[in-house]
């Protein structure tokens, strides 16, 4: 049997090293095949592309624009728990970027886009709002500071519809102390929202059926003072007109504030609804269009 010395040995480990080296696909072609992929919407392929530029080539000039497209790539594929993930990961390795106010901006938008209905999870949205806020806070002179704002608007009227799902929830019940809750909250924390003055509305209907015409009147009187031109201020003005309606004077929605407090010890604000949950599983649905 023919015996073979130790040089044969290391022939193969070098052999084996340069099948290796050939293996490695060059810089400037990963960056290239990786950004065709991106402009071609293959997300999935070019956050392959990225991620093997970033395996075999960590300080080339284009590592930190990789990175951020990774999450961009992400964001763009519905993925949005990664998009999150790889965003905070480039704000944690690149703190002084000139891309923060985008990359956190995208971040807010990655966590807003699973919440479609009010009956979900209201966390996604209060996560966008502080994205949202740390962008026009942090990043004031940005371009992107002047759509954050918007989008802050946005999470808080998505905010305040959920306050009023869970609302309407309550008062189809009948228990109007759990309703009276969720106004209080919207008059304290929402009060320039549309969801707060259709809650009003809501709540004035029922405190007619209820027998309570100043809460009712109250009530309209406080939407009038919050959305003077909204479309539902002129029927509260005419339900207001009308003969034996209780007259409200002076500033509506403290008034209203205080009747709420003195609404908690009534009898009818005793009853309390049988446990369901505000907040059925409806499934998930798509990303909304941006």
């Amino acid at each position: 049997m023919r015996r073979f010395g130790p040089w044969l040995l290391v022939g193969v480990v070098a052999l084996a090293a340069c099948a290796a080296k050939q293996k490695m696909v060059p810089a400037p072609e990963l960056w290239e095949t990786a950004n065709e992929a991106y402009d071609t919407e293959a997300y999935d392929l070019a956050i392959e592309r990225y991620k093997k530029l970033l395996d075999q080539y960590p300080f080339d000039s284009n590592a930190e624009e990789a990175e951020l497209k990774i999450g961009y790539a992400y964001f763009l594929a519905g993925r949005y728990d990664e998009a999150v993930a790889a965003f905070e990961d480039f704000e944690r390795m690149h703190p002084t970027s000139k891309h923060l106010a985008s990359v956190e901006y995208h971040r807010g938008l990655a966590h807003l886009a699973p919440y479609r209905t009010p009956d979900r999870d209201r966390e996604y949205a209060i996560r966008a709002l502080t994205s949202f806020r740390n962008v026009a806070d942090r990043f004031p002179t940005s371009p992107w500071a002047s759509r954050a704002e918007l989008r802050i608007r946005e999470c808080r009227e998505i905010l305040a519809r959920h306050e009023e799902f869970v609302a309407d929830f309550y008062l189809s019940r009948k228990s109007l102390r759990a309703a009276e809750a969720r106004l209080r909250n919207l008059l304290e924390e929402y009060p320039e929202m549309d969801a707060t003055a259709d809650t009003l509305s809501q709540f004035a209907g029922a405190y007619d059926q209820q027998g309570e015409p100043r809460a009712a009147a109250l009530a309209r009187a406080t939407l009038i003072e919050l959305q003077p031109e909204g479309p539902a201020a002129q029927e509260a003005r005419e339900r207001l007109a009308l003969p034996d309606t209780p007259a409200v004077e002076g500033a509506a929605l403290p008034q209203l504030l205080a009747e709420l407090n003195s609404l908690l010890g009534t009898e009818s604000r005793q009853h309390a609804p049988r446990a369901v949950s505000a907040y059925p599983d409806r499934g998930t649905t798509g990303a909304p269009e941006y």
